[in-house]
């Protein structure tokens, strides 16, 4: 296995580029805030992306780019297995913020440092659009939340009203970046 991570061009994220990704996560328990503190509960559910909704992220992650943010790709080869995307926006009392828009590993890469890497180098991109933090809205399932917390994410100090709004049983997390 040779993974190479790139930086990718607008012209990179064509419609089909994640034609073979396969987002698959079988979730068994998921973290809620009850009572102001964090709970694991059962809430068995599988989740799949079908060609329709690879095709509207494909657009999201091309748009992302044509407004100046960042999206690298970790690749076999020339298939796409990996990917990671912030956007050029900051945000907070201090536009400290940015936001780790997607990082995403296709199920059958998992758990071989891919995500990992790509984290650090999104980091990094993230720190040359001058930001002093990262902001991750994560999806609350354990191994998710894991994984974020892993590389060093913790509770996020500020809650980003947006995004809570959008994705309320997300774990609100952020990654200091100084």
């Amino acid at each position: 296995m040779n993974i190479v991570i790139k930086k990718l061009n607008p012209q990179d994220c064509t419609p089909e580029i994640l034609s073979h990704f396969n987002r698959y996560q079988e979730v068994k328990r998921c973290w809620r805030k009850i009572d102001g503190e964090w709970v694991l509960i059962d809430n068995p559910f599988i989740q799949e992306w079908d060609d329709e909704r690879k095709s509207n992220i494909a657009k999201g992650l091309h748009n992302c780019l044509n407004q100046g943010g960042v999206m690298l790709g970790a690749f076999d080869n020339d298939k796409l297995i990996g990917f990671a995307s912030t956007p050029n926006q900051s945000f907070g009392p201090s536009n400290e913020y940015i936001q780790l828009e997607m990082l995403h590993v296709s199920y059958e890469y998992r758990s071989k440092g891919i995500g990992k890497d790509l984290f650090r180098e999104i980091c990094t991109e993230a720190k040359h659009l001058g930001a002093k933090k990262f902001y991750v809205s994560a999806h609350s399932s354990e191994e998710s939340t894991g994984f974020y917390r892993s590389v060093g994410c913790v509770d996020a100090a500020e809650i980003n009203q947006r995004l809570f709004e959008e994705e309320p049983v997300d774990c609100h997390l952020e990654y200091s970046l100084c």
